[in-house]
Order: C-alpha cells, then sequence, then structure tokens
C-alpha cells in the first residue's frame, strides 16, 4: 500500500510537472503585460460593461483564492463598484492560466472549457444578483479617468509645468522602467506565486493520492445525485482551497465514483468562495453583497454541473490513468522537470514563507 501511495504520488507530480512549470511563465507573461492602472481602468464606472469586462479580464489571470481577495478590495478602494468586483471575484479563482494548463490534461478538453464557461457565467450572474439586490453604495473614489495616451506603463506621480497634458494642465508622467517591471513580474511568477501555492499543492497532491490508493474504485457511486451536490457545496464554500491543488483532487473524486458534475460543482465553489474571505467581504462590501456573490457562484456550478451529467454525459470524457505510450513519454519528460520545479516551489516558500497553516491572508 505504501509503495502504490509514492508511485501514485510520483505519477500525479510528473503528470503536474511540465504544466505548472508552463503555468508559472504564463504568470510571468500576464503580469508583466496587464497593469493594475489597465485593470482599474476598466472595472470602474457605472453600467453593465464593467461586469462583462471584470468577468472575462479575469479568465487569464493566475491569481488564487487567497490572492484575489486582495485584488478585488484593492479594486475596490481604486473606485471599482461592488457589482464588477464580485464578478472579478467569482470568475477569477476558477479559471487561471495555470489552472487550465493542468485541467486541460487531467480532466479533458471539455471540462476544462466548461470551466471557463462556468467561469465567466458565474462572474455576469454574481455581478448581475449585487447590482439588482445589493445594498447600492457609491465606491471610496470614482475611478480616475486616465487617457488613453497614458498606456500601461504610464503613472502621474508629480507634476512639472513645462509637461503640458490634459488640455494644458501640468502633469508629469513617469514611465515605470520597463526593467523594473520585469523584476517585479519574475518575482511574482517565480517566486511570489510558486511560494503561495506550493503548501496547498503539496496537500492537494497527497489527498488525491490517499483517494486513489486508499478508496476503493467506485465507493461514492452509490451517494444519490442530490446528496452528492449538496455535499459538494456545503463542503466546497467554506473550504480554503487552491484551485490548481483540486484539480488532482478533483481527479481522485471522480475515480472514487463521483459524478464529473458534482466534482464540477466542489472544484467550482472551492476556490472561489471560502469562510476567512467571506468575512472579510462582509465588512468590507456588506452582507447582503456577499450573499449575492455565493449565490451567483453556486447557482452556475449546479447548473453547469446537471449540464455535464446529464446531456453532456457523452461528451465529457475525463481521461484515465492507465499507461499509454503518449502517457508514458508525458511521464518522462514530468520525471525530468521534476527536480527543477521542486527547486522553484523549495525556493518560493523559503522567500515568501506561504504555507497553508502560516497563511498571511
Amino acid at each position: 500500500m505504501v509503495g502504490q501511495f509514492l508511485d501514485t504520488f510520483l505519477d500525479i507530480w510528473f503528470d503536474m510537472a511540465p504544466w505548472l512549470l508552463l503555468g508559472f511563465v504564463v504568470a510571468f507573461l500576464c503580469s508583466f503585460f496587464l497593469s493594475d492602472q489597465w485593470m482599474r481602468r476598466h472595472l470602474g464606472g457605472a453600467g453593465w460593461l464593467p461586469i462583462v469586462k471584470a468577468s472575462i479580464c479575469g479568465l487569464p489571470l493566475p491569481i488564487c483564492s487567497c490572492g484575489v481577495l486582495l485584488v478585488g478590495l484593492a479594486l475596490r478602494k481604486s473606485g471599482a463598484r461592488k457589482a464588477p468586483v464580485c464578478a472579478f471575484l467569482a470568475s477569477t479563482p476558477q479559471s487561471g492560466a495555470d489552472a487550465v494548463l493542468i485541467s486541460w490534461p487531467m480532466l479533458g478538453p471539455v471540462f476544462t472549457l466548461l470551466r471557463l464557461v462556468g467561469a465567466v457565467l458565474a462572474g455576469l450572474l454574481s455581478g448581475a444578483l449585487v447590482r439588482w439586490f445589493g445594498v447600492a453604495q457609491p465606491p471610496p473614489k470614482e475611478t480616475e479617468d486616465l487617457d488613453a495616451s497614458c498606456g500601461a506603463l504610464c503613472a502621474c506621480h508629480h507634476h512639472e509645468p513645462d509637461h503640458p497634458h490634459h488640455d494644458g494642465e501640468a502633469h508629469h508622467h513617469e514611465f515605470v522602467s520597463r526593467s523594473i517591471r520585469l523584476r517585479e513580474a519574475a518575482y511574482y511568477a517565480f517566486v511570489h506565486l510558486p511560494g503561495e501555492v506550493a503548501g496547498f499543492l503539496l496537500i492537494g497532491v497527497l489527498l488525491a493520492a490517499a483517494l486513489e490508493v486508499f478508496v476503493p474504485t467506485g465507493v461514492l457511486q452509490g451517494v444519490s445525485l442530490p446528496v452528492a451536490y449538496l455535499l459538494a457545496v456545503i463542503v466546497g464554500i467554506p473550504s480554503y482551497a487552491c484551485s490548481l491543488a483540486m484539480i488532482p483532487v478533483t481527479v481522485g473524486l471522480i475515480a472514487g465514483g463521483l459524478t464529473p458534475g458534482a466534482a464540477f460543482v466542489f472544484l467550482a465553489c472551492a476556490p472561489t468562495t471560502h469562510l476567512g474571505a467571506l468575512l472579510v467581504l462582509g465588512r468590507a462590501l456588506g452582507i447582503r453583497t456577499v450573499c449575492c456573490f455565493v449565490v451567483g457562484v453556486v447557482v452556475v456550478a449546479v447548473g453547469m454541473g446537471l449540464l455535464i451529467d446529464f446531456p453532456l454525459a457523452d461528451v465529457v470524457c475525463i481521461p484515465s490513468a492507465t499507461s499509454t505510450g503518449e502517457h508514458a513519454h508525458s511521464h518522462l519528460l514530468g520525471a525530468l522537470l521534476c527536480l527543477p520545479l521542486a527547486g522553484l516551489l523549495g525556493y518560493g516558500v523559503w522567500r515568501t514563507g506561504h504555507l497553508p497553516w502560516h497563511s498571511k491572508h
């Protein structure tokens, strides 16, 4: 049993290693090219457009559940209204580029695409519910109307009388050095992010290996569908989980007999809502707003789960764990990349001190 557990544990890491490393590279590119000012500009203001933008622009961002809360609160403080903030918080943790890269080979392309669709719908519904039923409250300050010529690398820090801007106003725009942004993006993608997710990844892979080895195949098949969905919601909402770490756990749950739809519900709820974040959001945005946010996430998750289990049951195919030639080839690549991945994760933990039981968020 112990030997089988270790083999399964290593197999999961070998499967994930190439995609994790590629995910960190994508995180670097997103961090370098998408500035905070760009996000504040497009997520501020009233109406439906900021909600739609917030639901979509969060898709590629590799921010997990702990980091997205800070980004959402920063957006709120910078002038974004409650509805787009909640839309951003609902869609982003479910669909980061790194999570998609891991989900594609482990859960299949159809399941992964449905995750992206569900993330956008969750953002739209959560934002809509907050706009319709949330307490109307203006943001702390309206988003600054930045001139289109400023670009993503421009930040107004001080004034110079000989630098005309905005119809004669004397503003000096200090362009942030590309080398500084390059270093900051590299630190985030290759130090901060690995340190932030390393502990949760380790726990998630341990749980996934334990589920596959110690839980008999099909043990969850006797659970009725309503009970399975209810448990997925009840367990998923308060859980503090990283979207990356939940992917191997989801694979283990499906291998144990849980339907792909119920597993989808758990995978959608767990990274998006957790008790700590809900308490912080309740204080910052109000209890009614948080309730609208949670209802939006749960309704879309259950709806997508039912879609997967019934009309699309024959289309959604979860890859099996059987070893084929292609699987063996990916294992060889994963084995070669596991050492640099372990070094990256270990260095990130050492530099940042991020551990699940010592979370700073």
